[in-house]
Formats: C-alpha cells, structure tokens, sequence
C-alpha cells in the first residue's frame, strides 16, 4: 500500500478544541510537514483510508467502477439496509445502479425545468417575506433558520409537493435531525461511526439519534406512498411522480433494474434529497450571505450584474448565460468554502492501483478535495464567467460516486441568490459585526460557519 500516517480522529477532534481551527482544517494541516506525496494512508482507529490530494490522480482512479463501492458505515447502515436501500450510502452494484440512474434523471429534468424557477421564486418571496415580518429592518439577526427553511421547501415542494412556515412542526422535525442534532451531540457524534465503545458510553443519546432518523425516514416514506393513490402518467407533479414513471417504464421495457426499484428503495431517494440537497445547498448559500456582507463592495456588484441583464422580472435558466459574475461567485464559494471538503469515503470494490500503489479490495479512499480546490479563477480578461470547468474544480466529488444533483443544485443556488437580491434592493445586507468568515471549529460533520447576524438596513 501507500506510506501512512496513522492518527486517530480522537487526536483529530482533540487538536481542533484547542485550537480556532476546524477538524477540516485541522485534517490538512497534519500533512503539510510530511513527505507522503499525492497518496498516502491515513488511520482513524484501526481502519486504513487512503487519501488522494491529486487531481489527475484522483481523475484517473475514479474513472474506474473498482472504486465507486461505499465501506460499511454505522450510519449509512441506518439508510441502507436489508429492509431498504438508497443511493447515497449503498455499495456498488446492480440496486445502486438502477437507483442511481433514476434519481439522476429526475434530479436533471428538475434541473432546467422552468417548474423550480416558479417554485425557487415564490419560496424566496414567501421566506423573505416571513423575515421582515418576524425581525423588521431594525435590529440583527440570526438568519440560518429562514435559509434552511428556503431550500427545505424548494426540496420538499419538488419531492412531494409541501412547503412549511417556520413553526411548522414537521419542519422542526426535519431540521433537527439532519441539523441541529449534530451540534446537540458535539464532535462525540462524528466519533460513533468508528467507535463502538464510544457508542455504547454515549448509549442514551445514540438511541436517540436512531430513532429520530428512523421517525424521519418514516415520515418520508408515508409521503411517498399516497402518490400512487391519484398518479397520472400524463401528468409529472414532483419528483416523487418521476420515481414512480421511472418504475413503471421500467416495469413496462422488462429491464434488468426493474426488480431493484422497491417502493422503499425509491422513498429513501426522496430522502437522499433531503439528506444532502437541503443541507449543503443551504451551507453554501449562508457562505454566499456570509460573503456578500464581509465584501460589500462584491454584494454591489452582483446586485448591479442582476440589475443590467434581469432587472426586476424573474430569472430564468437562460440568465445564467448572461450573469457572469453571479455564476463565478457561486463558483468561487464552493470552491472557498467548499462544505464537505473530503467528500464522503469511497470504497475499493476490487484490488485495483490508484498511481503507482495497490490498494486492497474494500479500503475506504478519499479525495481530499479542499487540498485541490485552491486558487481558482473563474472569470476571463473580458470579465466573461468560464464555462468550461477546470480540471481540479470538483466541489461534488468524482467519477460515479460525484454527487448526481450537482445540476439542480447550481440551479437552485443561482435562482435563490438572484431572486434573494432583486426582493432585498432597497437594502443592504449587513453583518452585525466585523465578526470574520472562518469555519466553525465546533462541528465536525461539515465546513459550517460560525453563528453570525445580519441586518437589513435602507
């Protein structure tokens, strides 16, 4: 194999409390004294992953399907079980292809279907409403929560077709257990998928956090089911009507995928949606909010970019064409402040080479994508957004594992980000405090920022 460092992720968290650093941070600095190269061996207890921080090497390995299995994971098993199967965390094979390829579909038509501009418009429009209502132009404050609840509902309306307000129960249900548990169970959290004595220490809070996802993965699949009751092939409402014509044609051709497209396997889709749509497009848009208040003079000229090519009539997907600055500062944020920075393990499903080692069947791999996504641009002498993507930008991953709603999520970023400013005009958005843009060295799950307050002044 290839030379190793070994740590354990205890000494990992450990390092980030006692410093101002995230885990994250913390995880790249380890290695910048040590001549590892490209790729190297990094323990967490007693479980080898390698690492790769080569673009060109990574490109090369991921091309390949002998790495695009998923390892046994604590809370992928929670998702991805005998009873059910989804695509985020199921291994390679026959099931996460046919689910893959359908979910890949659907995502992509909603992606360029002028269904999310209404739908991605009006839940801008309402949230910001609910906004000026509960907090008024007067004071700061903490604006997390609206933005959670503006992507949960664009997801939740293009799954299922519901939205919620703020006290909505249900919606509360959802943000605390894809979100705020986490930072209820602090970095011990990130530790029970490698521990399981640490599991059985922490045994209460370990039940709880299974049975709010098992509650959750039950609420999403009771929404699912009564789709069938007034389905209409002629008729797409949302995504979960785009699983079900994806079966029946399936069903229909006599394809090989058909037997693998289980009710329940395509509602933990709709899950995945909520899983990792919801969660890191709304991180990455407070990163933009976060941005645009640090640099105001850049929430100047994204606002006159909107301006000259969209003024007040509603976006378009065609308007990405036209706004090259919004396009590369949505670009460039996903590069900065990239939310999950070493993506989520891959897994060698053969023994197979990545550069010049061998890597044995069933080791975890990983692209370190924040030590990659450095020193980009984005934009040309002409101040023309640069459509062609570059070799080490790869903000969603790579190869068959790269994250199958890149589309609808740049789509989502760029009509919330345009409309958010056309309906905040006659304000300007503002940190309360000169307060810094670092991560939050607190959690451990995602590149998370710090909680901050913004104003709305005239």
């Amino acid at each position: 194999m290839c030379l190793s460092y070994k740590c354990t992720m205890f000494e990992l968290v450990c390092t980030a409390f006692k410093s101002t650093k995230s885990v994250f941070d913390v995880f790249k600095d380890l290695f910048k004294g040590y001549e590892y190269g490209p790729v190297y061996t990094f323990w967490i207890f007693n479980r080898p992953h390698v690492m790769v921080t080569d673009v060109d090497i990574a490109r090369e390995a991921f091309r390949k399907n002998d790495f695009a299995g998923r390892p046994d994971s604590y809370f992928g098993s929670q998702l991805s079980n005998d009873r059910f199967q989804d695509v985020l965390f199921t291994d390679y094979g026959h099931t996460w292809e046919a689910l893959r390829r359908v979910a890949h579909s659907a995502a992509q038509k909603y992606s360029t279907n002028d269904k999310l501009v209404y739908l991605a418009v009006d839940c801008v429009d309402q949230t910001l409403k609910e906004m000026l209502n509960r907090e008024g132009t007067d004071r700061a404050f903490n604006p997390q929560n609206y933005i959670y609840l503006m992507f949960l509902n664009i997801m939740s309306a293009s799954a299922f077709g519901q939205r919620y307000n703020i006290e909505d129960k249900e919606f509360k249900q959802i943000k605390y257990a894809l979100k705020d548990f986490g930072k209820e169970a602090g970095s011990r959290f990130l530790l029970w998928e490698f521990s399981p004595l640490l599991r059985f220490l922490d045994k209460k809070l370990a039940q709880k956090q299974r049975k709010i996802i098992t509650e959750l993965v039950e609420m999403i699949r009771s929404k699912f089911r009564p789709h069938y009751d007034d389905y209409n092939e002629s008729i797409e409402r949302d995504f979960c009507d785009a699983l079900i014509s994806a079966k029946n044609d399936a069903l229909r051709d006599g394809k090989e995928s058909a037997p693998h497209l289980t009710d329940d396997n395509l509602s933990m889709t709709v899950f995945d949606m909520f899983f990792a749509g919801t969660d890191t497009s709304q991180q990455t848009f407070q990163w933009i909010l976060l941005l645009m208040t640090y640099y105001p003079e850049m929430q100047q000229k994204l606002r006159q970019g909107i301006e000259s090519q969209i003024g007040d009539r509603m976006p378009t997907h065609e308007d990405r064409n036209r706004c090259h600055y919004v396009m590369a500062f949505i670009a460039e944020t996903l590069r900065l402040r990239n939310v999950v920075p070493s993506g989520i393990p891959h897994k060698a499903v053969v023994t197979s080479t990545i550069g010049n080692y061998m890597i044995p069947e069933n080791t975890a791999v990983m692209v370190y994508q924040g030590s990659i996504l450095t020193n980009k641009k984005f934009v040309d002498e002409h101040g023309q957004f640069i459509t062609t993507r570059l070799p080490a930008y790869i903000p969603f991953g790579l190869g068959r594992r790269g994250c199958l709603g890149e589309k609808l999520a740049i789509a989502d970023l760029f009509l919330v980000l345009v409309r958010f400013l056309q309906s905040t005009q006659d304000y300007e958005l503002v940190l309360d405090s000169n307060g810094g843009i670092d991560p939050d060295p607190n959690v451990t799950d995602s590149y998370s920022p710090h909680e901050y307050n913004i104003g709305l002044d005239y």
